[in-house]
C-alpha cells in the first residue's frame, strides 16, 4: 500500500512538472544586425510560441550599465518585426554595447548591439521636425540657423570659418525637403551640407544662439 501511494505521488510530481514546464513561454528576441552605424535604425523579431494577450515590453542597457524601459508592443502574431522610428544619432546614443531584454508572460530573452563610429553621419530626429517646419515657410532662417549650430555645438559639423552673419541660400530649402521626406539619407544631407558651410555658402554666426541640449528628448526609440 505504501509502495502504491508513493507510486501515485511520483506520478502527480511528474504531471505537475509537465504541466508547469508547458506554461513557460519559449520566447526569443532577434537582432537584424550586431552592428550598427549612427544614421540606421535597430531593427528587432518577437518570437513567441504562444499569444497570451499580454504586451511584449522591451528593456535596453546602455554602455555604462543604466537599464530603461524602451518599448511595450500588444502581440498579436507569433513573430512581430519591430523598426525603431528614430536613426541612431551620435548626440543621444554613445558608441559601443547595449543590451536589448525581451519579457513576455514570464519569459525572458535577450540580445546586444555594438554602436560603430565609423564617420557616418546621424542626425537627431528632432532636427528634421526643425527642418520641416522651415521647408514650409512657417519659421525663419533664424530658427533653422540654430538647429545647424545646435549641430555645429555637439561636433557633428564643424564651423572652422565663423561669420558675422546669417546666409542660408533659399534653394537649399529643395535639398533640405528631399531630406526630411526621407528621399535622401542623413550622410547624404550631412555631406551637403557641410561642404556648403565649408564653402561659406551657408554661413552661421559664431554668436548664432542653439537650441538647448533639452531639446532633444528622451524620445530615442
Amino acid at each position: 500500500m505504501r509502495q502504491y501511494l508513493l507510486l501515485i505521488l511520483g506520478v502527480g510530481i511528474i504531471f505537475s512538472g509537465s504541466a508547469y514546464a508547458q506554461s513557460i513561454q519559449d520566447i526569443e528576441i532577434v537582432i537584424s544586425s550586431s552592428n550598427y552605424n549612427y544614421g540606421e535604425k535597430l531593427d528587432y523579431k518577437i518570437i513567441v510560441s504562444e499569444i497570451t494577450g499580454e504586451d511584449a515590453i522591451i528593456f535596453i542597457t546602455n554602455t555604462i550599465g543604466n537599464k530603461s524601459q524602451l518599448l511595450s508592443i500588444p502581440i498579436s502574431q507569433e513573430e512581430s518585426r519591430v523598426i525603431a522610428p528614430f536613426a541612431f544619432d551620435s548626440v543621444i546614443w554613445s558608441e559601443g554595447k547595449y543590451e536589448l531584454e525581451l519579457q513576455y508572460s514570464g519569459a525572458t530573452s535577450t540580445t546586444s548591439f555594438t554602436i560603430v563610429d565609423d564617420g557616418t553621419i546621424g542626425i537627431p530626429y528632432w532636427i528634421k521636425d526643425v527642418s520641416k517646419i522651415w521647408v514650409s515657410g512657417q519659421t525663419k532662417d533664424d530658427e533653422f540657423a540654430k538647429a545647424i549650430k545646435f549641430l555645429i555645438d555637439e561636433n557633428i559639423f564643424f564651423n572652422s570659418n565663423p561669420s558675422k552673419e546669417l546666409q542660408i541660400p533659399d534653394w537649399f530649402k529643395i535639398t533640405t525637403g528631399w531630406w526630411v521626406s526621407n528621399q535622401i539619407p542623413d550622410t547624404v544631407y550631412g555631406d551637403a551640407l557641410q561642404f556648403l558651410i565649408n564653402e561659406k555658402v551657408i554661413k552661421i554666426p559664431i554668436d548664432q544662439k542653439s537650441f538647448d541640449q533639452e531639446s532633444s528628448s528622451d524620445k530615442t526609440l
